[in-house]
């Protein structure tokens, strides 16, 4: 690999960059700065050092910079147009901005291609994060295992509606449940509770591009714009540029819309910041498919294993209500549900996501969607039963 950039800078800025997080990437690679050196000149990479991490105001940046305005005007707004520095809001009583150092990935990987454009430093920042993403495949499968679960889930699971209560007459008296509500766990309900004037936008799917830089386009046939960020997360996408602003009423016709087509709803935050307090639990909703989503996709590739926060599981209650179509093996992300023998459906739970897109998708009804709050991990794949293998 020939680098542009100083590779101790970049290693230094990629440390730096970790520190900020709170789900940083556990190894720092030479594949891993590969990919900052396609995108950072070397004066941006000077800059990010300087500039160090934390909030820090436009004076304080300045004040460290020995750079003529029109330079530090220059290199300040690509930065921030890349996504390696982000503008948050005010601190409370005080009307100056405030900037911070963004995460790698979620953050810095997301933005950076959420616009759509097909540039050829973007071009070369998809196809060296393609051999990151398969750089997996040259070590030892128990050791990325171990390492990914211990890092844990990035994202969680929404389902696009809570499963509807079921009477089931079982002859005898039970206590009730404790009831609690998770905003996070249903898509509509986190765009229900919206206030009518809050900010949502449409921002393309940094997977999906990705796969489309590199010649791969997405199998699903989703849309690129698909990803769904709400509030001061939403401000700041619209004000860079990296999304654009619809309405809750437009939402719901896109969530029914990729929905048809098998869509994940993975939810988190846009801005992934340890020491940032932030106004929603989850900002951004990406809808993602089993080829293109870079946990899901790169699952189903064998590149890595599956890391998921999820709050519900599926199962068929009734085997006699299955009528073998096999739609809900078409539709599983995972590849957790086979027919069997007499051509029914079985799920196997402990592979099982709690997606939903089974439930959604079947015509008999015969999948129930139960509440069950775990972290989903999947080992890595064999090469011989990945789903995709281009």
């Amino acid at each position: 690999m020939d680098f542009k950039n100083d590779k101790e800078k970049l290693s230094e800025l990629a440390n730096l960059m970790n520190e900020q997080s709170e789900t940083p990437i556990p190894v720092v690679t030479d594949d891993l700065l590969y990919i900052f050196d396609a995108v950072l000149e070397p004066e941006e990479v000077d800059f990010l050092l300087k500039m160090g991490g934390g909030n820090i105001t436009l004076l304080q940046i300045e004040s460290k910079m020995n750079l003529p305005k029109s330079e530090f005007d220059r290199i300040f707004d690509n930065l921030l147009d890349k996504g390696h520095i982000t503008q948050l809001e005010s601190e409370e009583g005080k009307d100056e901005a405030i900037y911070h150092l963004m995460t790698i990935f979620p953050g810095w990987f997301e933005l950076y291609l959420m616009r759509g454009a097909e540039t050829p430093d973007r071009k070369a920042f998809a196809e060296r994060l393609s051999k990151y993403y398969s750089m997996a495949a040259d070590f030892d499968p128990e050791i990325i295992n171990a390492i990914l679960h211990q890092v844990g889930p990035q994202r969680s699971i929404a389902v696009a509606n809570p499963p509807k209560s079921r009477l089931i007459n079982i002859g005898e008296a039970i206590q009730p449940q404790v009831s609690e509500v998770f905003p996070p766990h249903s898509v509509v309900e986190i765009f229900d509770r919206l206030d009518e004037n809050e900010v949502i936008t449409l921002g393309h799917c940094f997977c999906r591009h990705q796969r489309k830089l590199v010649g791969d386009p997405c199998r699903v046939g989703l849309p690129e714009e698909s990803c769904i960020a709400i509030g001061p997360a939403a401000e700041h996408l619209l004000t860079r540029n990296f999304a654009r602003q619809i309405t809750k009423k437009e939402v719901f016709e896109f969530i029914r819309e990729v929905e048809e087509k098998g869509v994940v709803h993975q939810v988190g935050r846009v801005l992934p910041l340890k020491d940032l307090k932030a106004k929603y639990d989850v900002d951004i909703i990406c809808n993602c498919c089993w080829d293109c989503c870079g946990v899901i996709g790169n699952y189903n590739r064998g590149n890595i294993p599956f890391v998921l926060k999820s709050y519900y599981i599926a199962e068929i209650p009734d085997q006699d209500l299955c009528n073998g179509c096999g739609t809900c093996e078409e539709f599983c992300p995972v590849q957790a549900i086979s027919l069997n023998g007499e051509g029914k459906a079985e799920i196997n739970p402990d592979m099982c996501c709690g997606c939903g897109m089974c439930a959604i998708h079947c015509t008999e009804e015969a999948i129930h969607l139960k509440p069950l709050e775990r972290e989903v991990f999947l080992p890595m794949l064999p090469k011989s039963e990945c789903r995709i293998t281009k």
